[in-house]
């Protein structure tokens, strides 16, 4: 069964979707939702379900402040695809169904076996600017690689963090602060160009990539 993955929305309209994953994660996330909103701008959060469980204020500040929350998993393991249970936790919070999920560590074969990845109500959602920023601590490496990513234009979904999948606290809050000193620049950069950063549901996603198991005729 093929699966549709949007990378990015339509490229005739000027707007960029800043998402964050692997939260939420206090204090990081109301610090990131606070520049944002410092800038006029909004973002898409794709929370971990264990996560929710753990911090359900957190987790509730994201749509109480029009942000946008979207599903990413419950535990974040590489091969296991509990997005279900994750998306039991998230509506027993908001009342509503996702509208989004992103799959960890892009493995699409964990959308597999999940009836929701598999609902057609749900759009499976990657990027299109991955910068990569859980991998520096230098917040000027994380502004330059999203800035001169050679794939930012408009429509572009920009993938960075604000949590971490780890149970180690120290690293769960320190990993996202780079990104957090880095956004109001990024935030400048992109609307010195022109751009409007919005929610995902604020965006006609289009062109989305088939994708498929090698060897699957179904």
């Amino acid at each position: 069964m093929a699966l549709k993955i949007y990378k990015h929305g339509r490229r005739d309209q000027m707007k960029v979707a800043l998402t964050f994953d692997d939260g939420p994660n206090p204090p990081r996330t109301d610090q990131i939702m606070e520049v944002l909103e410092s800038r006029a701008a909004r973002g898409t959060f794709f929370v971990i379900g264990k996560w929710v469980e753990r911090f359900p204020q957190a987790f509730k500040r994201i749509p109480d402040r029009w942000h946008l929350a979207g599903n990413h998993s419950y535990s974040h393991q590489a091969h296991i695809g509990d997005y279900d249970r994750a998306e039991a936790v998230i509506t027993n919070l908001t009342g509503r169904p996702s509208e989004y999920l992103r799959a960890p560590y892009g493995n699409l074969f964990t959308c597999l076996y999940s009836p929701l990845a598999l609902s057609p109500e749900i759009k499976i959602v990657s990027a299109d600017v991955n910068p990569s920023d859980f991998d520096k601590t230098d917040p000027r490496e994380i502004v330059e690689a999203t800035l001169n990513h050679p794939a930012l234009a408009a429509g572009s979904i920009i993938n960075l963090h604000d949590g971490s999948e780890t149970d180690d606290d120290g690293l769960r809050l320190s990993r996202a602060r780079p990104t957090l000193e880095a956004l109001p620049l990024i935030i400048d950069g992109l609307k010195a160009r022109g751009f409007e950063l919005v929610r995902l549901d604020e965006m006609e996603l289009v062109e989305p990539v088939e994708w498929e198991p090698e060897g699957d005729d179904s």
